[in-house]
């Protein structure tokens, strides 16, 4: 049976593989100049796009048992006669991207005969929609804890610490939350590497509770007005404690167990290419 789709009395062909020919969308739209299939397949949607459909192809593979994944867009020829192929996730956006009432009568289609690859779709946007959120909820408690620290030493500052204390002072707080660990216990617990930072590795969830330890023990100072490193030590390792208290009693899974994260670099990346592809730039 053909894969073949008819749109407006048009064929639009489809290979072997069922993936879209581009080029036959291109001209039932009119073949706008600027809007070739090579010109949407630089797009930073389009991008996006691809990368998220190319992994969830390949969890698809490795889950069947399979590992030689079909391309999801190519070429065939050059110059005026080459023609752009892509899977029917991404034809479906092109459809989109070239004219909007089109990407309706095509998305119409693909319910009709073709529904697998409209709920392929959907669920990828769904999980770039999920992966949106943890990666802003990251990048922004991130740029807090910064904050906040910055505040701790300085309230730390007031009770004499200089030198060493800093780190002892950032120390007796994850000694309290991490059930002891200092940061090189952290570190080699979550098996990072020489270069990597904690808290550039930590979940939302992971470094939401670091933000309300470091939070709260800043508010203590303040409160306390502590008069020796000791005392700021102690103050923010009992933060700390307190921290890891509170997840407990809420049947909450506790910092050190939970996976390290990709880099934070990686999130604000991540987090630029998938709102591109959401439509939220």
């Amino acid at each position: 049976m053909s894969d073949d789709i008819v749109l407006r009395d048009v064929r639009v062909t489809a290979d072997e593989h069922g993936n879209i020919c581009l080029n036959d969308l291109w001209e039932l739209a009119g073949a706008p100049g600027t809007r070739r299939p090579t010109d949407w397949h630089r797009s930073k949607r389009a991008v996006a796009l691809e990368a998220a459909l190319n992994e969830r192809m390949v969890e698809n593979l490795h889950h069947s048992g399979k590992n030689n994944p079909k391309p999801t867009f190519y070429v065939v020829g050059r110059g005026r006669a080459s023609r752009s192929y892509a899977h029917p996730v991404l034809a479906l956006d092109y459809s989109e991207y070239l004219d909007p009432a089109l990407g309706v009568e095509v998305r119409e289609i693909f319910l009709r005969y073709r529904a697998n690859d409209i709920s392929l779709a959907n669920d990828i946007l769904d999980r770039v929609a999920e992966q949106v959120e943890e990666d802003e909820r990251r990048v922004h408690i991130r740029g807090e804890i910064t904050n906040r620290n910055r505040e701790l030493a300085t309230e730390g500052k007031k009770a004499g610490c200089k030198g060493w204390h800093y780190a002892e002072l950032h120390n007796a707080g994850y000694r309290g939350l991490y059930n002891g660990l200092d940061q090189d216990g952290i570190h080699l617990l979550k098996k990072l590497t020489k270069n990597q930072k904690i808290l550039d590795h930590m979940s939302a969830a992971e470094g939401a509770a670091n933000l309300f330890r470091v939070t709260q023990a800043k508010v203590a100072m303040q409160a306390r007005r502590p008069k020796t490193p000791q005392e700021t030590f102690d103050i923010a390792h009992e933060a700390g404690v307190e921290t890891r208290r509170a997840m407990a009693r809420i049947g909450g899974v506790m910092p050190e167990e939970m996976p390290p994260a990709d880099s934070i670099k990686n999130a604000k990346r991540r987090l630029k290419a998938n709102k591109s592809l959401l439509g939220r730039e």
